[in-house]
C-alpha cells in the first residue's frame, strides 16, 4: 500500500501535489456519472420510456434513502476525519467504530422500511400506471441501503487519512462491474426496471469487502475493533451531532424535493422521462465539482482541532480558484451540445416532448454551476471546523426555494421544475459565501 500516497495537510503542500489529490476524485466522480447514463441509456433501450419514467417518478422517495441518509453518514465521515486530524488512536478508534454502529442501525430500519413501501410511493405521487415496477425497484433500493451507508463511512475513513486514491480506483472499477451487471440482468436475464436496483445492491457489496481490506492495510492498529458497549456515551453524541448538521439539511432538502416531484408527478410522463435524462447530465457536472466539497472535508477535518485557519483558507481559496475552468466548459455543453446528448441518450424510442424537456433543463440550470460549487466547498468547510448550524441553513434556502418553484408549476409547468433547481442552487451558494465570510472574520481577522 506504500505506493498510494498519503497526504498531509497540516502543512501547506505544492499545487501539484493538490492536483494529484484532486485527480482520483474527478476520476471517479465521472466514472460514476457515466454508469448513470450507460444505466439510464441501457433501461431506455431494452425496456421502455415508461420505465425511465419509473426511475423519475421515484426520484424523490430514493432520494431520501440515497442522499438525504447518505447525507447523514457523511456527517459521520467529516467527524472520522476530524478524529484522524487530531493523531489520537484511541480518538481515532471511537470515531470510526460509533460511526459504524450507527451506520448499520440505520441500514437495518431501511430494510424494514420494505413492507412500507406501496404507501410511500403513493404519497409521492406516482402514477398507478408506474407503481407495481416502482415498488419492486424501490424495496431493493431500501434492502440495499445499509451497504450503501457502510461503503461511505468506509470511503471518508480512507480518505480522511490523506488517501484519496484507493477509493477512486474502487469506484472506477466498481462502475465497469456495475455496467456490466445492468446490461446482463435486463438486456440478456430480461428481469425489467428492478433490475437496475439490483445491480447496484450487488455492486456496492463488493466494494465494501474490498475496501474493509485495504483499510486494514492501511491503518494498521488505529481501527481495532472495538465492541458497542466500549464506545463512550458522550462519542456517540458527538457523532450523531455532526450526521444531525449534514442530515437536518438533506432532510430540508428532501420535503423540498418531495413536494416538487409531487407536483412534477402531474405532468406528463414524457416530462418525467425528459427529467431522468437531463439528470444524468447535470449529475455529472454536479458530481464533478462536489470533488472540492469532498477534499475540502479532508483538509479542514486535518487542520480544524489544530486551529490552523489561515491555512484552511488559503486551501479554501485554492479549490475555489481551480474550480474556474470548468464553468465555460459546462455551459458550452450546456447550451451548444445539449440536444445531441439528450438524443443520444434516450435513443429513437424517446419522444420528442421527452427530449425537449431533457435539453430545457439542461440549459436553465447551467447558470448555476459557480454558486453550487461555492455551496459544497463551504457547507462542508464549515461544519468540519464545527459551525454545526450552517447546514440546516442552507437546507431551509433551498427547501423554501423548492417548494416555491413547485407551487408554480401548474401555471407554467415544466420550467417551474428547472428553476427551482437553478434558484434553490444559487439561493444556498450565496448564503454559504456570506455564512463563511462572516465565520472568518472572527477567527482569521
Amino acid at each position: 500500500m506504500k505506493r498510494f500516497k498519503q497526504y498531509d495537510f497540516t502543512q501547506k503542500i505544492a499545487d501539484r501535489e493538490l492536483r494529484c489529490f484532486l485527480f482520483p476524485f474527478f476520476l471517479s466522480a465521472g466514472f460514476q456519472c457515466i454508469y448513470a447514463m450507460v444505466n439510464t441509456a441501457v433501461v431506455s433501450r431494452y425496456l421502455s420510456q415508461e420505465a425511465v419514467a419509473v426511475i423519475g417518478a421515484c426520484t424523490g422517495c430514493v432520494s431520501i434513502i440515497n442522499s438525504m441518509l447518505p447525507a447523514f453518514i457523511s456527517g459521520f465521515g467529516i467527524y472520522i476525519s476530524r478524529c484522524i486530524g487530531s493523531g489520537d488512536s484511541e480518538e481515532i478508534r471511537q470515531g470510526f467504530w460509533g460511526a459504524v454502529y450507527i451506520t448499520l442501525a440505520i441500514g437495518a430500519i431501511c430494510a424494514a422500511l420494505t413492507v412500507f413501501s406501496k404507501g410511500i410511493l403513493q404519497q409521492a405521487n406516482v402514477p398507478k400506471p408506474l407503481m407495481a415496477d416502482a415498488i419492486a425497484y424501490f424495496r431493493i433500493i431500501l434492502l440495499g441501503a445499509g451497504i450503501l451507508y457502510l461503503k461511505l463511512i468506509l470511503i471518508s475513513t480512507i480518505q480522511g487519512m490523506g488517501n484519496s486514491t484507493i477509493p477512486a480506483l474502487t469506484s472506477m472499477v466498481g462502475v465497469v462491474v456495475q455496467t456490466l451487471l445492468v446490461v446482463f440482468l435486463i438486456a440478456v436475464l430480461h428481469m425489467g426496471i428492478a433490475s437496475s436496483s439490483l445491480a447496484i445492491l450487488l455492486n456496492n457489496l463488493w466494494q465494501v469487502l474490498v475496501l474493509i481490506l485495504f483499510l486494514r492495510n492501511l491503518s494498521g492498529d488505529k481501527f481495532l475493533f472495538t465492541l458497542p458497549s466500549r464506545i463512550r456515551k458522550d462519542r456517540y453524541l458527538v457523532i450523531l451531532t455532526n450526521g444531525c448538521s449534514k442530515g437536518f439539511m438533506f432532510v430540508l432538502l428532501s420535503i423540498g424535493s418531495f413536494i416538487m416531484q409531487h407536483m412534477e408527478n402531474n405532468l406528463s410522463t414524457d416530462m418525467l422521462a425528459g427529467d431522468a435524462y437531463s439528470d444524468q447530465f447535470t449529475s455529472l457536472f454536479t458530481e464533478l465539482l462536489s470533488a472540492y466539497g469532498t477534499a475540502a472535508v479532508v483538509i479542514v477535518g486535518q487542520n480544524a482541532k489544530r486551529g490552523n485557519y489561515r491555512l484552511i483558507h488559503d486551501y479554501i481559496e485554492r479549490l475555489s480558484r481551480r474550480s474556474l475552468p470548468w464553468y465555460p466548459l459546462i455551459g458550452m455543453i450546456s447550451l451548444v451540445l445539449a440536444p445531441v446528448l439528450i438524443g443520444s441518450l434516450a435513443g429513437n424510442g424517446a419522444s420528442s416532448e421527452a427530449i425537449r424537456a431533457g435539453i430545457l433543463e439542461m440549459r436553465i440550470i447551467f447558470i448555476s454551476y459557480p454558486f453550487l460549487t461555492a455551496l459544497v466547498i463551504l457547507r462542508y468547510t464549515l461544519q468540519s471546523m464545527g459551525d454545526y448550524l450552517a447546514m440546516p441553513i442552507f437546507g431551509f434556502v433551498e427547501m423554501i426555494i423548492n417548494i416555491s418553484m413547485a407551487m408554480m408549476i401548474p401555471l407554467i409547468g415544466y420550467p417551474a421544475v428547472c428553476l427551482g433547481l437553478a434558484l434553490s442552487r444559487i439561493g444556498a451558494g450565496v448564503t454559504a459565501i456570506l455564512r463563511y465570510r462572516g465565520f472568518m472574520k472572527k477567527r482569521c481577522p
